[in-house]
């Protein structure tokens, strides 16, 4: 599920490219003092993801603007709601918002047998950590405990690290009934359509900054069943890949690429 914010500008402003740890700072004010705060400090996955304020550029007094905030947890959706509520002001850094309007929205994969693509909105962050570099052959000389997946490593080691990162959420964030995707036949996407590598100075934390190396893809699926269903779906709620807390690996569905196979297919699919 999804918190969409619609903004107002309170003055005019430039756009803050490094606006993550501000937005981030923002969306934790709103949980202080519930039972979300405790989420801060666990050292996992939050179980929320946010859009970048868009659309990008130079910002006037008056403009409108949107903001996402993804999370399977309704209740934390409704937290950060019932704040913007009390108290409209939004500030990501020397950006000043109003929040005018707040809804909600469910976006969905598609029954079994449909097919599309999913967008990464923002970068995504891939971290290789020390079974990933012996598993798959990464030399080098390490200064830090992981490495950012760039393409020279090879699309295996990309697949393993986003399977392992999404069976966390799972394991973190979906029903016990509900098998993950590292337990089952099938990888989550059928396609993996490169758009570009970038690096990006990011405060991760007050007084520290990384330079984490990021991609943009689109991912070409097609559901099997319900199972592989719901295990799209919480990309969609949790995001992809690491620092999503940061709002990095936000994905949206292209409503446009979805087509549903035919009949006798979708069968096929299910079976």
């Amino acid at each position: 599920m999804r918190l969409l914010m619609r903004l107002s500008a309170r003055a005019d402003a430039a756009y803050e490219t490094a606006y993550h740890h501000k937005l981030r700072g923002a969306l934790w004010r709103a949980l202080e003092g519930t039972r979300f705060e405790e989420l801060h400090d666990t050292g996992d996955p939050p179980g929320f993801v946010f859009s970048n304020v868009f659309p990008w550029g130079a910002i006037g007094e008056g403009d409108r603007r949107t903001l996402l905030v993804a999370s399977h947890d309704e209740a934390l959706l409704s937290t950060i709601a019932r704040h913007f509520r009390d108290d409209s002001e939004l500030n990501v850094g020397e950006m000043p918002f109003r929040v005018e309007e707040l809804s909600a929205v469910s976006p969905d994969v598609g029954e079994p047998g449909t097919r599309g693509v999913i967008e990464t909105a923002t970068g995504v962050v891939v971290r290789l950590y020390d079974h990933h570099r012996e598993a798959f052959g990464i030399d080098g000389e390490y200064d830090e405990t992981v490495t950012y997946w760039r393409p020279e490593h090879t699309m295996e080691p990309f697949r393993a690290a986003i399977e392992e990162n999404a069976q966390r959420k799972h394991e973190l964030f979906a029903p016990e009934y509900v098998p993950g995707p590292a337990t089952v036949d099938g990888e989550l996407f059928d396609g993996y359509d490169l758009i570009k590598t970038y690096s990006l100075p990011v405060t991760v934390t007050r007084g520290v900054e990384r330079t984490l190396v990021l991609s943009k893809w689109r991912f070409e699926y097609r559901v099997r069943n319900d199972t592989h269903r719901k295990q799209l779906n919480l990309l969609l709620d949790c995001g992809i890949g690491g620092r999503n807390a940061l709002g990095f690996g936000f994905l949206n569905v292209d409503e446009e690429s979805k087509r549903v196979v035919g009949k006798a297919d979708a069968e096929a699919v299910v079976r």
